[in-house]
C-alpha cells in the first residue's frame, strides 16, 4: 500500500473524522473564550485606566485650583509643566470657553486654539448653546496617537463657582457656568502591552490545553473508538478469508464490546455451520465413493452377464451339436474294445488297438465333460431352489473328489463351523461349484499340500447370510491375472488341463443364489476363494433390486 493510499484510508477513517472533529470543537471553544475573555479584561483594564484618570484629572483640577484663584499663572504653568513630566502623561491643557489654549505642558501650544466642531469638543459644543455640565462616562475619549499606542483623553470642566466670581480674575465673568475645560491626556501605551502581552499568554496558554487536550483526545479516540474498530475489521477480513477461528477480545461493556461479543459469536456459528458442513460433505463424498463401487460392480456384473449370455448361446449350440457325436463315440468305443478284445490274440498288436480304443474313449468322455460344463454355462436358470443342508453339500462334494485329491498326495481338513447349516438353494448347482474349486485347488498342488474347506458366519451374524471357503497351499494366481479369473475360456492351465468354464461356472452358480465370491492369493503361499450366500436368496434379490433403484437416483 503506498503512502498516499495509506493517508487516505486514515483521512476517510471513522476515529480520525471523530478526532478532528472533536479537536475543531476543542480548538473553536477555547478560541472562543479566550478572545472573549481578552475583550472583557481589555475593557475591565480600560474602566479602571479611565477612573484612575478621573481621579488624576480632578486631583490636577484640585492642584491648579488655588493658584488660578489667587492668578499665580507662573505657578499654574510649573505645575502643568512638572505634572506633564510625569510617567504616563502625554499632555495636560487649560482651555477658555473660545478654545483656546491658555495653559499647556507643551509651550508651543499656547495661544493656539482648537477646533470645536473636533471629535474631542463635539461632545459639549454639538449644539448651538454649549453643555454646562457633560456625563462622567462621555468626558474621556480614547484614540491612536499613532501606531505605536493609544491615548486616553479626558476633559474636566473648569466651573465659575462662587469663590471664582469673587476673585479679581473673573470679577466680570458671574453669567458664566463654565470657564474653560482641563484637558488631561494619559498614553496607554504601557496597557496596551500588558493587553498584548496577555494575548499572547492567552494564546499560549489555548494552543497548549489544545495540544493536551489533543493527545488526550487523541489517545482516548484511539483507546475507545480506532483501535476496537480495526480489530473489528481485522476479524472481519480474517472471515472473508475463511479463518473462522478468528476471535475478538470483548473486555469493553459499551456498545463496541456488545458488537465485539456478536461478532465473535457470529464466528464461531459460522464455524460450526462450516464444520458441520465439511463433515457433511466427506460424508456425501464417502457415499458418493461407496455408490460409485456399487455401481462399479454393478457394471462388471452387467458386462459379465452380456458377455455370459452371448457365450451361453455360443455354448449351448456347440454343445447340442457336439454331444450326440461324442456319446456315440465313446459308446462305440467301449463296444469295439470288448469285441477286439475278445477276437484278437494276445501280443502287442492287441495291447496297442486296446490302449488306443481308451485313448479314444477317455478323450471323448474329456469332451464331454466340455460340453456338460458349456450346457451348465449357458443354462440361466434359477433351478431347483430348496432348503438344503450347506455341512451335506460339502460333504458330498469332498466325496466325489476324495479320489482326485488322494491321487495328489493332499491332506485335507474340513472346519465346519455353522450352528445352523440350512440354506435356500440348488443343491446340485451348489456341489458342482464345490468340486470345481476342491479340483482347482488340488490342481493348483502338483507337489501336495493343505487343503481347508470351512464354514463360517459373516460378522458372527448367522441369522441372514453363511460362507464357505477352499484354501490351498498350491503355487497361487499371479497378480496380472487376476481380474480375470472369472472370465469364460480363461485358464492358467495347460490346454490338456482344462478350457477355462470351471470358475465362470463357479462365478455363474454364485450369482444366480444372489451371492458373492472372492478370492485372495499369495504367489507361492497358496489361495483362498471365499463365497458368501444368503439363506433367502428371493429375499436379498429384492433387496438388491431396492439398492439398485436407490443408487440409479443418487
Amino acid at each position: 500500500m503506498t503512502i498516499k493510499s495509506r493517508l487516505s484510508s486514515v483521512g476517510f477513517s471513522l476515529s480520525f473524522r471523530l478526532f478532528y472533529a472533536l479537536f475543531l470543537s476543542v480548538l473553536l471553544l477555547f478560541l472562543v473564550n479566550a478572545t472573549i475573555s481578552n475583550r472583557v479584561q481589555s475593557r475591565v483594564l480600560e474602566q479602571q485606566v479611565k477612573g484612575d484618570a478621573y481621579r488624576a484629572s480632578d486631583l490636577i483640577r484640585q492642584s491648579l485650583l488655588a493658584s488660578m484663584m489667587r492668578n499665580e499663572r507662573e505657578r499654574t504653568y510649573d505645575m502643568i509643566t512638572v505634572l506633564g513630566t510625569e510617567p504616563g502623561v502625554e499632555v495636560i491643557r487649560i482651555y477658555n470657553k473660545r478654545g483656546q489654549i491658555k495653559f499647556s505642558s507643551r509651550s508651543a501650544e499656547i495661544g493656539t486654539a482648537v477646533d470645536l466642531q473636533a471629535e474631542a469638543c463635539n461632545v459639549c459644543h454639538a449644539s448651538s448653546r454649549p453643555l454646562e455640565a457633560v456625563p462622567s462616562n462621555e468626558r474621556a475619549r480614547v484614540y491612536r496617537k499613532d501606531a505605536s499606542h493609544r491615548v486616553l483623553g479626558l476633559i474636566n470642566p473648569i466651573h465659575n463657582d462662587a469663590s471664582c466670581v469673587s476673585a479679581a480674575c473673573h470679577a466680570r465673568a458671574g453669567d458664566q457656568s463654565v470657564l474653560g475645560v482641563l484637558d488631561v491626556q494619559m498614553s496607554l501605551e504601557v496597557l496596551d502591552r500588558s493587553l498584548a502581552l496577555s494575548r499572547r499568554q492567552t494564546y499560549l496558554l489555548v494552543v497548549g490545553i489544545v495540544f493536551v487536550s489533543l493527545l488526550l483526545m487523541a489517545g482516548v479516540v484511539y483507546r475507545a473508538v480506532h483501535r476496537p474498530i480495526q480489530q473489528l475489521r481485522r476479524g472481519t477480513e480474517a472471515v472473508a478469508r475463511g479463518e473462522l477461528d478468528v476471535e475478538i477480545p470483548a473486555k469493553r461493556h459499551d456498545e463496541l464490546g456488545a458488537l465485539a461479543e456478536s461478532f465473535n459469536r457470529m464466528a464461531r456459528n459460522l464455524k460450526a455451520a462450516d464444520t458441520e458442513l465439511r463433515e457433511w460433505s466427506h460424508t456425501l463424498e464417502d457415499r458418493v465413493r461407496d455408490k460409485t463401487v456399487e455401481l462399479e460392480q454393478i457394471h462388471q456384473q452387467m458386462v459379465f452377464v452380456e458377455k455370459a449370455a452371448s457365450m451361453g448361446k455360443l455354448a449351448a449350440t456347440v454343445a447340442h451339436e457336439l454331444n450326440n457325436p461324442l456319446s456315440g463315440i465313446v459308446i462305440y468305443a467301449k463296444l469295439s474294445s470288448k469285441r477286439l478284445g475278445l477276437v484278437l490274440p494276445e501280443g502287442p498288436i492287441k495291447r496297442q488297438v486296446l490302449d488306443n480304443l481308451e485313448l479314444i474313449r477317455s478323450e471323448s468322455m474329456r469332451c464331454g465333460n466340455i460340453v456338460r460344463d458349456l450346457l451348465t454355462y449357458a443354462r440361466s436358470g434359477r433351478g431347483e431352489f430348496q432348503p438344503v443342508h450347506l455341512h451335506e453339500i460339502i460333504g458330498r462334494a469332498l466325496k466325489l473328489t476324495e479320489h482326485h485329491i488322494a491321487l495328489g498326495e493332499i491332506q485335507t481338513t474340513a472346519e465346519l463351523a455353522l450352528a445352523d447349516d440350512e440354506v435356500v438353494g440348488d443343491a446340485e448347482q451348489l456341489v458342482q461349484a464345490l468340486v470345481a474349486l476342491l479340483i482347482n485347488a488340488a490342481e493348483a498342488m502338483p507337489e501336495g499340500g493343505q487343503l481347508v474347506v470351512r464354514t463360517c458366519a459373516p460378522g458372527g451374524d448367522e441369522s441372514r447370510t453363511v460362507c464357505f471357503s477352499v484354501r490351498d497351499t498350491g503355487v497361487g494366481i499371479p497378480e496380472s491375472v487376476r481380474d480375470r479369473i472369472f472370465d469364460p475360456f480363461f485358464s492358467t492351465k495347460t490346454e490338456t488341463k482344462g478350457v477355462g468354464l470351471g470358475l465362470a461356472v463357479v462365478y455363474g452358480i454364485v450369482q444366480r443364489h444372489e451371492g458373492d465370491i472372492r478370492m485372495t492369493s499369495a504367489v507361492g503361499k497358496g489361495t483362498t476363494f471365499t463365497i458368501t450366500i444368503p439363506r433367502d436368496p428371493e429375499r436379498m434379490g429384492r433387496a438388491r433390486a431396492a439398492a439398485g433403484v436407490e443408487v440409479a437416483n443418487v
